[in-house]
């Protein structure tokens, strides 16, 4: 497994976290809260809508 972009990322500890991994291999992180940016720009280290997992 490839380690996910932006580790210290409050993302990774989201339950809202869904890694997408595009055909060439690059990975983002989507964020699936509907009232938040699909694609926020990363680090992300202060957030509204967090859910710890």
């Amino acid at each position: 497994m490839t380690v996910p972009p932006f580790p210290e990322s409050l993302c990774h500890r989201c339950t809202h976290l869904r890694v997408i991994t595009s055909g060439k291999g690059s990975v983002f992180l989507m964020c699936q809260e509907p009232t938040l940016p699909k694609y926020p720009p990363q680090p992300i280290r202060a957030c509204r809508a967090f859910t710890p997992k």
